[in-house]
């Protein structure tokens, strides 16, 4: 089994390949559109609900089986069917092209595989097993939602906010103690309780602090 290298890739603009039209092909469509992908759909069928994304802007169904001239410019390539002699053929003209696939539940095929993903905004933790059991990572990103709550998508982004000011404002010192205390667990308890305004004040009096 492949030892694979973990990566965020930034899909925005990017265009993607997707084989097959059934209830698979469908939550990956969903999934990478929700990522600013531009996806390319092939298949002779599409589900409903699937047919239903399909815009012709950020979106195209071709309705035809698949043949090796599909694959064009595409960042990532997902074989979504259930026919074996189908996803054997893709990954293979895939890797003779030198792209990225993922042949969904058969990572003998895959040059990548997709991990089980917990978000909270920018807080994006994946978790895999490298193919070996898709449920065990299943649960254990359950455990992490269980343990990062959606306090932290707030917290997160009212660190966003401080940043470009913090790094343009305070010599390299006066950043370091800024984050040892905007991160020492007061202003993530405050949010937690509610108390956004509240950790939004603690936040700017310790810039205020480190000013002089």
């Amino acid at each position: 089994m492949a030892d694979y290298y973990p990566i965020f890739v930034d899909l925005k603009h990017k265009s993607v390949l997707v084989v097959g039209g059934g209830n698979i092909a469908y939550r990956k469509v969903q999934t990478l559109l929700e990522h600013g992908a531009v996806v390319h759909i092939v298949s002779p069928s599409l589900l409903p609900e699937l047919k239903d994304l399909v815009d012709s802007q950020r979106c195209f169904w071709v309705e035809k089986e698949y043949g090796a001239e599909d694959i064009k410019d595409d960042l990532l390539i997902f074989s979504c069917t259930e026919k074996d002699e189908v996803n054997d053929a893709v990954s293979l003209d895939a890797q003779k092209n030198y792209r990225l696939i993922n042949v969904v539940d058969d990572p003998d095929k895959c040059s990548f595989i997709v991990p089980s993903i917990m978000e909270r905004g920018d807080l994006k933790i994946a978790v895999s097993t490298s193919g070996s059991s898709p449920i065990v990572a299943r649960q254990i990103r359950e455990q992490l939602q269980a343990q990062y709550g959606q306090e932290f998508e707030q917290y997160l982004a009212l660190l966003k906010e401080w940043r470009i000011k913090v790094k343009s404002d305070l010599p390299s010192e006066q950043k370091r103690k800024f984050w040892v205390k905007a991160t020492d667990g007061e202003i993530l308890g405050l949010i937690k309780n509610g108390q956004l305004r509240e950790a939004k004040g603690v936040i700017e009096s310790c810039f205020r602090s480190l000013l002089d």
